[in-house]
C-alpha cells in the first residue's frame, strides 16, 4: 500500500471554533497509520496549549511559524509551500482555514470555516454603522483574496449547505467537488439529558464569544441591550461570558450597571469547565449575524440546554425548526423571546431540547464523519 504525505495548512486557525476543528481534525488524521501528515500553524497562546494537551501519534510532524500577516502568508502559501511540497513528495494538501495555492501541482482540499468574506447581508452591516474603512480591512481585500483562490480549488470542505449557497454569490460553483462533513462527535454518548427549567428562579444566560467580539458580525449590540432592558425591568437573571471585565469595560459596547449580575470568565479552554457551564436555568443566546456551523450553540444543544439564536435561514439549516428565535438588530425581540419562557414548563423545554438534539443528530449523520474519509477520498480520485 503506498504511503502518502499530507500538508495540513491550518495557518490562520485563531477563533475557538477554529480551534476546536483543528483539535478534532489532528485526532482524526493521528488514526492514520498508513500516511504521515506534516502541520503548518502559528505559534500562539491557544495553539501551545493544544499542542501540549496531549501525545499525538508520530505520524504527524508540526511546523510552527510566527504570523506576520495575510500578504506574508499569501507570498508563504504560494511561493515557499511549493518547494516545500516538492522536496518532500507531499501528495495532497488539506488547508483547514479557506486559502488555497495556485503552484502546487498536487489535489487540494479547502475547507470553509468562516463566511465572514462571503456574507452580503454583512456589507450592509458594515455600510449602514459607517465602517466602510473597516470593510475594506476586515472584509473586501480578503474576499477578493480567496475568491481568487477558490477559483483554482476543486475541492471543498464545509460544514453546512447553506455555506455553498452564500459561496455562490462570488464563486463560480460549476466542476467543484463539495464534501459536506461533521466537525463534532455525535455519539450516543456526546448528547446529554435536557437540563431542569424552573423560571421562577434565577435564569441563568451563558454568552459564549472569543476575543474578535467587537467585530460587527458578532453583534454583541444585540446582547447587551438586552440585558439593559432585562436589568431595568426586574427580571431575576445573572450573566456568564466568556470574556474578562476588562475586555468589556475597554470596548465601546458594554453597561457597567451590568457588573453586578455578571460573572466574566474570560476564555475556557478546558473541556470540562466549559461543560459545567451547562446547567440547570441555563439558557445559551447566540447573536452572530452569520455562521458557518456554530459550536458554540451545538454544544450548548448537546449538553442539553435551551438556546436563543437569530432567525436567520443559517439557524434553520445548522440548528433545526424548532430553536427559539429572536429577529436581528432588535433587542426588543429578543427581550420577547425571553419574557415568553417564563410560561414554558419544565417538560415545554425539554421536549424542544430533545427535538434539537434529535434534529442535530439526524443532519450530522448524513455527512462525512472524520477528516480522514475525505482526504482519502480525494487521493483515490487523484483530482
Amino acid at each position: 500500500m503506498t504511503m502518502h504525505k499530507i500538508l495540513i495548512n491550518a495557518l490562520g486557525t485563531e477563533s475557538s471554533g477554529g480551534i476546536s476543528i483543528l483539535r478534532k481534525t489532528l485526532q482524526d488524521v493521528s488514526l492514520d497509520e498508513e500516511n504521515q501528515y506534516h502541520i503548518f500553524i502559528y505559534t500562539g497562546k491557544y495553539i501551545d496549549s493544544l499542542l501540549i494537551e496531549k501525545n499525538y501519534h508520530n505520524n504527524l510532524h508540526f511546523r510552527i511559524m510566527k504570523n506576520y500577516g495575510l500578504i506574508y502568508r499569501v507570498f508563504f502559501e504560494n511561493i515557499f509551500m511549493p518547494f516545500y511540497i516538492n522536496k518532500n513528495n507531499i501528495s495532497l494538501i488539506y488547508n483547514l482555514t479557506g486559502t488555497s495555492q495556485f503552484f502546487s501541482g498536487i489535489p487540494s482540499i479547502v475547507k470553509i470555516q468562516n463566511l465572514l468574506f462571503f456574507t452580503k447581508g454583512l456589507d450592509m452591516l458594515y455600510f449602514k454603522r459607517n465602517k466602510r474603512l473597516l470593510w475594506l480591512k476586515h472584509i473586501y481585500y480578503k474576499r477578493i483574496v480567496l475568491s481568487l483562490m477558490l477559483r483554482v480549488a476543486k475541492n471543498i470542505e464545509i460544514q453546512s449547505i447553506h455555506v455553498k449557497k452564500e459561496l455562490s454569490n462570488f464563486v463560480d460553483l460549476n466542476n467543484k467537488n463539495f464534501f459536506l462533513k461533521n466537525d463534532f462527535s455525535i455519539s450516543n454518548d456526546d448528547f446529554s439529558s435536557p437540563k431542569k427549567y424552573d423560571f421562577k428562579s434565577e435564569i441563568i444566560f451563558l454568552y459564549i464569544v472569543g476575543p474578535h467580539f467587537n467585530m460587527p458580525h458578532k453583534n454583541i449590540d444585540d446582547f447587551i441591550r438586552t440585558m439593559v432592558n432585562l436589568l431595568d425591568s426586574g427580571l431575576n437573571f445573572h450573566i456568564k461570558i466568556t470574556l474578562t471585565r476588562q475586555q468589556l469595560e475597554n470596548s465601546d459596547f458594554w453597561d457597567k450597571k451590568l457588573n453586578k449580575v455578571t460573572s466574566f470568565l474570560g476564555y475556557i479552554d478546558n473541556k470540562k469547565a466549559m461543560q459545567d457551564l451547562f446547567a440547570d436555568n441555563v439558557v445559551l443566546i447566540s447573536t452572530s449575524v452569520i455562521e458557518t456551523i456554530g459550536l458554540h450553540v451545538i454544544e450548548a444543544v448537546l449538553n442539553g440546554i435551551l438556546c436563543i439564536v437569530p432567525n436567520e435561514s443559517y439557524s434553520a439549516k445548522v440548528y433545526g425548526s424548532r430553536v427559539l428565535t429572536y429577529n436581528l438588530f432588535n433587542s426588543e425581540s429578543l427581550m420577547e423571546a425571553i419574557i415568553n419562557l417564563k410560561s414554558y414548563n419544565n417538560i415545554k423545554c425539554q421536549g424542544l431540547i430533545i427535538d434539537n438534539q434529535n434534529y442535530i443528530r439526524q443532519n450530522e449523520n448524513e455527512k462525512y464523519q472524520n477528516s480522514l474519509s475525505i482526504i482519502k477520498d480525494v487521493l483515490n480520485k487523484g483530482k
